[in-house]
């Protein structure tokens, strides 16, 4: 096969959501993914010999199962007769997605015969088009008001005045409650995770977030927030609002969001997709865990209560004042990515999205959770002789890990002194570039700082940011020659 120009760019891209074929040393096989690329290409096209009233859900299926499409019969049954199993209905998902439409997986994977899967191919709607100006809003003195662009300086002074609007709103007309703001990571940005159950929320998590919240973009249907030319201007001017298609199925919505990550900033999303009728977290969309991966941020969990039954949804005003958010720790993408581990990317989404909404109710009922703790029972049920970690050895693994380069302009080095046992003494030195730990006492006896305090505490200072108050100083639960290069271990380990 000759070689292609190096600057020569793929016509087509298919996109497989499925674990690839590899070998038991985990290489690609590169003839099986051959394969399945030339049943997608088959299954999004259509041959001239196939006459239209095939219709191009039976050409499609037959692609995927290598038969000729005149085989395919309405009643023909995609398990018993094709043999389909979770990966060609993978293959089928994306020939189907190719061909205009955005079909509902789990509704696909429901379907038994070629029949059913027609009768859903009719059902589903097209890709999202975003339709001319001309036909969607009105005109304002000759000139279209979605078009509306003010200059950058304006809209910022503008979602300045909005934002102290809310934050009155919020702070003094509604009686709100906001626990947890020790969480926030003030360093990076992340994505936050709220339930969704009013429309006071979106305005809520930015009021608790505070200072951090003010930049916080939201996004928001655009079938709802943007759909006509005077309200599209003003959210597009006057708010961090940023359009997401409900109807462009999953990809689409992936690649919104993460256009907005990619410029650094910290994103709101509502897993559950749309607001709640009753008020119960319902299930989370896969759309976070995908994010949170695929671009390596955090995931911040805030728990909104009392929004529903101060206005549910179809309410227009809050019939009541009192409502709250609990913050919660950072999911971190460490943990994320190893708990996610040895799973395919919508497997893995799935259970970082499950884990988001188990930190959310976590929050509800006032339990504590941690990611790390939950690494610590994957391991623990994995390890083949059943001879677990020392929590502190695992602890001080995930500190490592936690380190950030830059954070200290020189050498500093701490000592902890967590208890009685050998494997409770701990140096950790940091400098500009890089971070050591090392089981027992600094080199030469001394440390910059000494930092004496039970596992307990150390283990909610990593895990949960806790910074600990006066009483236990002043208790001797937590002991410190240097309270100020306390501050620096917890900046430089993004613990604050």
């Amino acid at each position: 096969m000759a070689s292609l120009p190096y600057h020569q760019q793929p016509s087509v891209i298919h996109l497989y959501d499925a674990p690839l074929p590899r070998t038991a040393t985990r290489k690609v096989k590169r003839k099986d993914v051959a394969a399945i690329l030339e049943r997608l290409v088959v299954a999004t096209t259509t041959p001239d010999d196939v006459t239209s009233e095939l219709g191009p859900v039976r050409v499609a299926i037959a692609g995927v199962a290598g038969r000729p499409a005149r085989d395919i019969g309405t009643h023909t049954t995609l398990q018993g007769d094709l043999g389909f199993d979770s990966l060609m209905l993978t293959e089928l998902l994306e020939a189907l997605e190719a061909r205009g439409r955005i079909v509902d997986p789990t509704e696909l994977q429901a379907c038994r015969s070629v029949e059913d899967v027609e009768r859903l191919y009719d059902a589903s709607h097209t890709k999202f088009v975003p339709p001319s100006a001309a036909t969607t809003t009105k005109k304002i003195e000759g000139r279209d008001a979605g078009d509306l662009k003010l200059p950058p300086q304006l809209q910022d002074a503008a979602k300045g005045f909005i934002g102290k609007l809310q934050d009155t709103f919020y702070g003094k007309v509604m009686a709100p409650k906001v626990t947890g703001r020790a969480f926030i990571p003030h360093n990076r940005n992340v994505i936050v995770v709220a339930n969704h159950a009013s429309h006071l929320d979106m305005g809520f998590v930015r009021h608790a977030l505070g200072k951090y919240g003010e930049d916080i973009v939201s996004l928001a249907a655009q079938d709802y927030f943007f759909d006509h030319g005077i309200k599209r201007a003003f959210f597009e001017n006057f708010t961090n609002l940023k359009a997401i298609d409900r109807k462009g199925g999953a990809r689409a919505s992936l690649r919104q969001a993460s256009a907005v990550l990619d410029e650094g900033k910290t994103v709101l999303v509502f897993p559950e997709g749309t607001r709640s009728e009753s008020g119960d977290v319902q299930e989370f969309k896969p759309l976070v865990g995908h994010l949170a991966l695929t671009h390596g941020v955090d995931i911040l969990p805030v728990y909104l209560g009392g929004t529903y039954e101060a206005m549910p949804r179809g309410a227009t005003l809050p019939t009541r004042r009192e409502i709250s958010a609990r913050i919660g720790p950072p999911l971190c993408i460490a943990d994320m990515r190893r708990l996610a581990a040895g799973k395919s990317s919508s497997e893995a989404a799935r259970e970082i999205a499950r884990l988001a909404r188990e930190a959310l109710v976590a929050l509800r009922d006032g339990r504590s959770f941690s990611l790390a703790a939950k690494d610590d029972e994957t391991r623990d049920a994995e390890s083949a002789n059943g001879a677990a970690k020392h929590p502190l050895v695992r602890l001080f693994e995930e500190l490592e890990e936690k380190f950030l380069p830059g954070a200290v302009d020189k050498p500093v080095s701490f000592y902890f002194t967590l208890g009685n046992d050998e494997l409770s003494k701990w140096t950790l030195r940091i400098d500009p570039a890089r971070c050591e730990v090392k089981l027992g006492k600094p080199d030469g006896g001394t440390a910059d700082c000494v930092l004496k305090t039970t596992p307990e505490i150390f283990t909610r200072i990593v895990r949960e940011a806790y910074v600990p108050g006066v009483a236990e100083f002043l208790s001797g639960a937590v002991k410190s020659n240097d309270v100020g290069l306390l501050q620096t271990f917890q900046k430089a380990f993004q613990l604050g």
